[in-house]
């Protein structure tokens, strides 16, 4: 009897599928008539089973009673919402970085599934790059020059090396989830389209999600010409431009520290990053030139390695391969003017968002003190009800008499 499926994505952070737990949230009806089903109920919940799965909720900024039982909770869902023959399909980039024994675990909890991992992965430069940024979404001050030059150190005992290569290290990775399955024709590698093609030509971001969600349709097989992305935020995770980085960055030296990691995360810098990333232009930032060659020669090795182990490869090997850029684009270099239009611009809506909170905290204080007051009243009727006891039975002088 054919078993149920589970089609895990676990990344790789930034490389071109941070649409698609949106895009699988948006088409959840149509696909599970198709016998796919997506077992989430909240936009976060797959990032806090993952969450809940690596321990490390406190860098998310999560209470640990927020995440306990997430992945146990979606696991039961996915069991009684998928029958023999059918699919579940999850999507969570934060899955990439799981060590060995968290990967176990999670797969202890799918015994009796068939369990395939999709994995979507584009060239080193976009994903050091893309690390990058998010380590300044995350509050961190260290300019790109400087923090790649860490990263790439042969010997990788730098912090930030250790995070980069747990999480985007194609070959890496892809070992750790395959020796768990033992079963390479369930790894799935989706290599996304590069920025500009073989001609040179730009591909839009909406193109490069297309060609994703494509393959992932051919992996999960369900028709995804038939499940259109038009209405799905394809450029989510699109990331900032050189200007709103190099102003996220000076906010960065600027809170020194004064919010905790976690709350920065999820609400000072997201707040902040959302608005430079929807103001954000095609100046994205790149790498010196000088790399090039080192990266490419990585590049090499990611697609020998998903050849020599027998992954299945969709997508063009090609496009793992960094293009030469053709222009130099350093955030440490953005100039002041163009710093101060972007700020202007993120003060007024701050402004506008501190108001509206204030007055949201206006209305619930007011509310709060409409309840304390019926609190008090109810609480006094309640003790005079209590003194005087029972309907018809003597109150407490009353027995004392009787006495």
């Amino acid at each position: 009897m054919a078993k149920r499926r589970i089609y895990l994505h676990i990344g790789l952070p930034g490389a071109g599928g941070a649409f698609l737990p949106a895009a699988l949230a948006h088409h959840a009806s149509a696909l599970s008539a198709a016998g796919v089903h997506v077992p989430t109920r909240v936009g976060d919940e797959v990032l806090r089973a993952a969450v809940e799965l690596r321990r490390d909720h406190k860098q998310h900024g999560y209470r640990r009673r927020e995440v306990e039982g997430t992945w146990a909770a979606m696991c039961h869902r996915a069991r009684k919402a998928c029958a023999k023959g059918e699919s579940v399909v999850l999507a969570e980039e934060h899955l990439a970085g799981a060590d060995t024994d968290q990967i176990a675990l999670l797969l202890d909890a799918l015994s009796g599934w068939e369990v395939h991992v999709v994995a979507v992965v584009a060239d080193p430069a976009s994903q050091l790059v893309g690390a990058w940024a998010d380590t300044i979404r995350a509050g961190a001050t260290r300019s790109l020059r400087r923090w790649t030059r860490r990263v790439l150190d042969p010997a990788r005992e730098a912090p930030e090396a250790v995070a980069f290569w747990d999480e985007h290290d194609l070959e890496g990775v892809l070992h750790r989830w395959s020796a768990a399955l033992r079963r390479p024709d369930r790894m799935h590698v989706v290599v996304a389209p590069r920025a500009d093609d073989a001609s040179g030509a730009s591909v839009s971001r909406r193109d490069c999600a297309a060609s994703v969600w494509a393959d992932l349709g051919r992996v999960v097989s369900f028709d995804a010409a038939a499940l259109p992305l038009t209405e799905v935020d394809t450029d989510r995770g699109a990331g900032l431009d050189a200007t709103g980085l190099a102003v996220l960055r000076g906010v960065n030296r600027a809170v020194d520290g004064r919010v905790a990691p976690g709350a920065q995360r999820r609400v000072v810098s997201d707040h902040l990053a959302r608005r430079e990333e929807e103001a954000s232009g095609p100046e994205l930032p790149t790498l010196p030139a000088e790399l090039h060659g080192e990266l490419r020669d990585l590049a090499e090795r990611w697609a020998k390695a998903v050849a020599d182990a027998g992954w299945l490869l969709y997508g063009d090997a090609a496009d793992l391969v960094p293009a030469l850029p053709t222009r130099a684009v350093d955030p440490d270099e953005v100039g002041p003017g163009a710093r101060l239009a972007s700020v202007t611009d993120s003060v007024a809506d701050l402004l506008v968002e501190v108001a509206r909170l204030r007055e949201e905290n206006d209305a619930l204080a007011r509310r709060t003190a409409k309840l304390e007051r019926k609190r008090t009243k109810l609480k006094s009727r309640l003790a005079a009800a209590t003194a005087a006891g029972p309907a018809g039975s003597p109150g407490p002088a009353d027995s004392a008499d009787g006495g």
